[in-house]
């Protein structure tokens, strides 16, 4: 029974001095400089993405453009680029960005060998990859690893 009250004591002696040590570490609210930041924000112009061309815009027409598969593909990373892209909050890890790289290579390489190259570099494009990138090919301007379509000759 004592120990039982020994444990009980203790116990609520803990919970005490963590109650006492969170109220005397608490954030001090300052509601003006928060109002007044809140409203500064408010005012800044909010830059809304520019409007990505079609991946065969100003191309003239062949058969590598006009097929099916292609228009379906061109058609779909026109979408992404212009609707679902701008409502995502995901940051690519490369310059380009990984739909970016996707309608050059497709352009340079054709559908299929830049379909696969694609895929590979979205695979790529995640936290866990960026641990084996080489810091010496970071851009000094946008902060991203440079993956330069040329360089999948």
């Amino acid at each position: 029974m004592q120990s039982l009250l020994v444990r009980l004591k203790t116990s609520s002696l803990g919970l005490l001095l963590i109650f006492i040590s969170s109220v005397s570490l608490a954030q001090h609210i300052d509601l003006k400089a928060d109002l007044l930041l809140t409203d500064s924000v408010s005012k800044q112009k909010i830059h809304h993405h520019e409007k990505r061309p079609y991946i065969f815009k100003n191309q003239r027409k062949t058969f590598k453009n006009c097929n099916p598969v292609s228009l379906a593909y061109g058609g779909s990373l026109y979408v992404y680029q212009n609707v679902i892209s701008q409502h995502l909050s995901a940051d690519c890890l490369y310059d380009p960005s990984c739909s970016d790289f996707s309608k050059q290579v497709v352009k340079e390489y054709g559908l299929f060998k830049g379909g696969l190259l694609s895929v590979d570099r979205l695979n790529r494009c995640n936290r866990i990859a960026a641990t084996d990138l080489d810091p010496g090919t970071i851009n000094k301007k946008t902060h991203r690893f440079s993956d330069s379509v040329k360089r999948y000759k």
